[in-house]
């Protein structure tokens, strides 16, 4: 039999100690060599604390995975050992086996079993009208001092473990082994089972803390008695202790700042607690740890505050872009003529697909809206949409916030670097807003991208992948631009793959009548308005003979000063007309250019305009002063006399007008 010491390091299979003396190790050396494909077996001849000591010292080196023995040995083992210890359970076929073959030898038979007896065994004197003694013995002095009170008592045979067949040997009787061959495959197959049970909790716990260690948080485990059972490298740095010192010890009394009165004596967890230990102030966490209603202990997790405030400082001072989110559908492209269907229809066409989409169309048109609609309705809904104006930048910065730059790439560049648009954009839209106005020296490094799907960033030497649809938007004439030279005709033809023209308001043949009075109602809301109106018939129809070169931008900006000058006041149409001729005289230029020259007699000079328009809005200041001419003057900025002289101004001006 190999020595303890010979023993090799854990193998594949586990590794699994029968423990015999004489007749139980010839059991396993004959039974062992079945299973040898599914464990390796070591037959070790020593009991009791000699055989404790070796299996203790043969797990501390992971060289042993259970442990199968029986009687007081095996059941010494199981309160001394850090390893399953499987016992060779007797039954009651083991019990009748044994005394029929020992009846064979003697009818003066005795039966000595570890710890109790057997109630199979009154069954079998009565059905052999036998009359033995049975006894049970619990330590090895007990048994031998059992063996010679039964010799001198006249037994010739004794049935028993291995210990007391060996013990009835020597002291000149028969020794019937009590254990079936049966019994002991059964333990075996145990040992197997539990060990490999054993090296699947050894890899979870090792799994666990190996997780653990690589933590930049601090987690100590507890018991449901405060008793420590694990933490991690991070933890002891910031309580100051030493794992070999604290496990099984009361956490509270070895780090007397942490109470767990919370999670083990209420339950409750106590989450973001600020507390100072030693020199230190931690972010803790207490979570209790409960199972089917049953409290098993606590997690304690905890960081240091400083180290929190410089990621805060960090994320002010470097976080990666951002990207704005979308706040329009293709439904919000409002219209129902020909020309606005067929691009909502193009649209949704175009958002299906990956491909790069060129919009065109005058400044105001909604170019924005369109692509944040076709995001929205597309596959990549729940990824960023990112949007830059290209003429907003000079060109090194443009350069920067497209594709980003590594720390240290330039003189004053951030610490850290900074994440491009293209990348923060990965597996969403970016809007490349005013494609025309970009450099020359840019529409380069944007080509290759749109090329090769890849990024390099300004100082970096590896290019990044990215996964991007790419919308881009301008006002301007790019055929032109390609001809003189302006625009790269390469990157031109890799944008203008899906292309949707934005046709001018001028071209909405019956939309402007539905967006006027839509944005009236928009402007209302965003000035607070409580109760909307609708927009005057006469300003609705001063809108559709208005060519609108701004488009809808402004159409939206016209409205938004009628609403400040009708919205919400009670004025006549002559006055609110003499109003508007001043603060949106585009819709009477208009008006004006299609009247012709025989109207201009019926309109009063500008002057006198100006004059009662001035003296409306300081009738609207005194009432809404109750009168207090005082109160007035003090927000109009004016003196009394002057407040009179411009009333009286106003008066005359409106009677001039009339007349």
């Amino acid at each position: 039999m190999p020595s303890v010491a010979a023993l090799p390091t854990r193998s594949a299979r586990p590794t699994i100690w029968a423990m015999g003396i004489s007749r139980v190790a010839r059991a396993f050396a004959d039974l062992t060599p079945a299973y040898a494909s599914q464990a390796d077996f070591r037959i070790v001849d020593e009991g009791f604390e000699q055989a404790a000591r070796s299996i203790n010292e043969a797990a501390k080196r992971g060289r042993v995975d259970a442990v199968v023995a029986g009687g007081s040995n095996g059941a010494y083992l199981r309160q001394h050992v850090d390893v399953p210890v499987i016992l060779i359970k007797v039954t009651g076929f083991d019990v009748m086996h044994a005394l029929t073959t020992a009846k064979q030898l003697s009818n003066r038979i005795a039966l000595v079993t570890h710890a109790s007896t057997f109630p199979e065994t009154e069954a079998f004197k009565q059905a052999f009208g036998l009359d033995f003694p049975s006894h049970s013995y619990v330590t090895v002095e007990d048994a031998a001092a059992q063996v010679k009170a039964l010799k001198r008592a006249g037994m010739e045979v004794i049935v028993g473990p291995g210990l007391v067949s060996d013990l009835a040997e020597q002291q000149g009787l028969a020794g019937v082994f009590l254990y079936s061959t049966n019994s002991i495959r059964v333990a075996l197959e145990d040992a197997i089972e539990a060990a490999r049970l054993a090296r699947i909790e050894q890899r979870r716990r090792e799994y666990l803390n190996t997780v653990l260690s690589h933590l930049n948080e601090g987690v100590v485990a507890v018991d449901a008695e405060g008793r420590v059972q694990s933490l991690n490298p991070p933890m002891e740095r910031l309580l100051g202790v030493r794992q070999d010192q604290i496990i099984g010890r009361r956490l509270e009394e070895e780090v007397p700042a942490i109470s767990l009165d919370g999670p083990l004596r209420h339950g409750q967890k106590e989450l973001e607690t600020i507390q100072k230990v030693n020199d230190k102030v931690l972010i803790l966490n207490r979570i209790p740890i409960q199972s089917g209603g049953e409290l098993l202990g606590a997690i304690v997790t905890a960081q240091d505050a400083k180290a929190i405030q410089r990621v805060d400082r960090n994320l002010r001072t470097g976080a990666t872009v951002r990207p704005a989110g979308t706040r329009y559908e293709l439904n919000d492209l409002l219209g129902s003529s020909p020309a606005i269907q067929r691009v909502r229809e193009l649209a949704r066409l175009y958002a299906d697909v990956s491909s790069t989409v060129l919009i065109e169309g005058e400044s105001g048109t909604g170019k924005e809206v369109l692509a944040q609609g076709m995001h929205r309705a597309s596959p990549r809904r729940d990824f960023p949409f990112v949007a830059i104006n290209c003429a907003a930048f000079p060109e090194p910065l443009l350069e920067s916030e497209l594709f980003g730059y590594e720390e240290g790439a330039f003189s004053g560049a951030r610490k850290g670097g900074k994440t491009g648009l293209f990348e923060a954009a990965h597996n969403g839209t970016i809007f490349l807003d005013e494609i025309g106005d970009m450099p020359l020296a840019l529409q380069v490094r944007l080509l290759r991208v749109l090329q090769e799907k890849q990024v390099l960033p300004i100082g970096a030497l590896e290019p990044v992948s990215v996964n991007v649809r790419v919308i881009a938007a301008t006002h301007r004439d790019l055929h032109a631009m390609v001809r003189n030279g302006e625009f790269r005709r390469d990157l031109f033809y890799r944008l203008n793959i899906l292309r949707i023209a934005m046709p001018p308001l001028r071209e909405r043949e019956g939309d402007i009548e539905e967006l006027a009075e839509v944005l009236y109602q928009r402007a209302q809301r965003r000035l607070g308005i409580a109760r909307p109106v609708r927009l005057p018939a006469f300003v609705k129809a001063l809108c559709m003979k208005y060519d609108w070169p701004g488009n809808l931008r402004e159409m939206e900006n016209v409205l938004e000063r009628v609403a400040v000058s009708h919205a919400g006041r009670k004025v006549s149409r002559k006055e609110l007309e003499l109003e508007l001729e001043i603060t949106v005289p585009e819709l009477y230029d208009a008006r004006n250019r299609e009247a012709g020259p025989a109207q201009e007699a019926t309109f009063a000079p500008l002057e006198e305009v100006a004059r009662a328009s001035e003296a409306a809005h300081i009738r609207r200041v005194l009432q809404a002063c109750n009168g207090d001419r005082a109160a007035a003057c003090r927000i109009l900025g004016i003196s009394p006399a002057t407040l009179w002289r411009k009333l009286k101004g106003g008066d005359e001006a409106e009677r001039a007008s009339r007349s």
